[in-house]
């Protein structure tokens, strides 16, 4: 058994595959941590997939500036856009993927990208994982962080309402963050249906 695997870990390696490899090995034993079942996981990774999918062979723009979170369902679009036209596409293709159980539309309206916006929501983001990371009373695989233009947007499953609290505060406290939209279901709570 040894053998296929170092076999398999090294055709990986020659083949450029290596990274998606461990990185879903990886994935695959944190999904134990987290409150999602691991069919669930499995299931949020599917509809994300078949989502970017869908949006690479409709719209480029769509595919480039429009992020997915997926939790339960739940389908999280943020990101920037230029036009409304392009914000309601992307939400209509997200609608089309079965088993989405909601779809979530915060994609801003701008035709102003620029490196360094990108760059400070990238910080900002970076800034909130890693303070959720070592904060040994959050368990931080629940939660999906994006931020766009310093508004920062959570997804995910919540302990208790004193985790959320707690999640909520460690965002605000990060600086540049302009507004926090939380999207989080506390686990006692039952998932909300858009019928």
């Amino acid at each position: 058994m040894i053998k296929i695997f170092i076999s398999l870990s090294i055709l990986l390696i020659y083949t450029g595959c290596a990274q998606v490899a461990v990185g879903g090995i990886s994935k695959g034993v944190l999904v134990a941590k987290e409150e999602r079942t691991v069919g669930t996981f499995i299931d949020d990774t599917v509809i994300a997939a078949r989502l970017k999918n869908l949006y690479f062979n409709n719209n480029e723009k769509i595919f480039f500036n429009v992020d997915v979170e997926v939790n339960e369902g739940r389908v999280l679009l943020t990101g920037t856009v230029e036009t409304s036209d392009i914000r309601i596409e992307a939400t209509k293709l997200a609608w089309g993927i079965s088993d989405v159980v909601t779809v979530i539309n915060e994609i801003q309206i701008s035709d102003n990208d620029n490196i360094l916006d990108y760059a400070d929501d990238l910080v900002i983001t970076t800034k909130i994982n890693a303070k959720l990371l070592i904060n040994k009373e959050i368990n931080n695989l629940n939660y999906n962080i994006d931020t766009v233009n310093k508004i920062v947007y959570v997804i995910g499953i919540a302990q208790n309402k004193n985790e959320l609290a707690n999640v909520i505060d460690i965002i605000n406290s990060v600086y540049g963050v302009k507004e926090v939209i939380n999207y989080v279901r506390l686990k006692e709570d039952p998932i909300q249906n858009a019928g």
